[in-house]
C-alpha cells in the first residue's frame, strides 16, 4: 500500500493510500458523522466507558466542525468510516495543565472510528493526518485527551509517541480525563 501525505489546503485531503483517504468533511457528510459518533458511543459503553453518553458529541458539534472546515473523515471506497476535528481551540480546562511544548498547539477532538475497523491501524492513520494538518498550519504540538476508562485510546496515544501530561476533571464527569501531548518539532540531530 502506497501512502503519501498531501497538501490539505490545496486538495482537501491530508493522507491518501490505495485503500483509504482522509479528507475534509463536507456538509453532505453530516449524517455520516452523527452515525459514526453513535457507533462510537455504543462501542464505548460496551467497554464500560461512558465518555460520550448523552448529547455530546452531536448535531451542534457536527455542524460547527463542518462549517469551520475542521472536520476530517476516514473515507474507504466513498464511505466515511472515521471522524475527527482538528483545530487550535483548546477546552477551557487545558489552560491550567502543565504542557511541555511551547508555541502553537493543535487539538484533536471527537475522534471516532467505526467499530468494524477498530485495532486495524485506522485511528493511528487519522492521528498521523492530524499531525500533518497541524504542521501545515505552523503547529508545534498536538494535544488530545480521553476519559480515564478509555484505556484503548490511551494505549494508542502512547504507542504513537504521545506523552501523558496529567489527569484533570471536566464536563462534570466523576472520573478524570487524561491529557496527552506530542511535539511536532524536529528533534536535534534528526535531520
Amino acid at each position: 500500500m502506497t501512502e503519501k501525505a498531501l497538501d490539505s489546503k490545496q486538495t482537501g485531503y491530508c493522507l491518501s493510500t490505495d485503500h483509504y483517504r482522509i479528507r475534509r468533511a463536507l456538509p453532505s457528510d453530516y449524517d455520516s458523522i452523527l452515525a459514526l459518533w453513535e457507533d462510537a458511543r455504543h462501542t464505548m459503553l460496551a467497554s464500560d466507558n461512558p465518555q460520550w453518553q448523552g448529547a455530546y458529541p452531536g448535531e451542534t458539534e457536527a455542524q460547527e466542525d463542518i462549517a469551520r472546515g475542521e472536520a476530517f473523515l476516514l473515507d474507504i471506497a466513498g464511505t466515511p468510516l472515521g471522524v475527527m476535528a482538528v483545530n487550535d481551540q483548546m477546552p477551557a480546562e487545558y489552560g491550567s495543565l502543565p504542557w511541555q511544548t511551547e508555541g502553537k498547539a493543535y487539538t484533536i477532538h471527537r475522534l471516532g472510528v467505526h467499530s468494524s475497523l477498530l485495532r486495524k491501524g485506522y485511528a493511528a492513520a487519522m492521528l498521523f493526518s492530524a499531525e500533518t494538518i497541524a504542521r501545515e498550519q505552523g503547529g508545534t504540538c498536538i494535544r488530545i485527551d480521553t476519559y480515564s476508562p478509555n484505556t484503548a485510546a490511551q494505549s494508542l496515544f502512547r504507542r504513537l509517541g504521545y506523552r501523558q501530561v496529567c489527569s484533570f476533571h471536566m464536563k462534570q464527569k466523576p472520573l478524570p480525563y487524561i491529557a496527552f501531548e506530542k511535539s511536532l518539532l524536529k528533534q536535534l540531530g534528526s535531520g
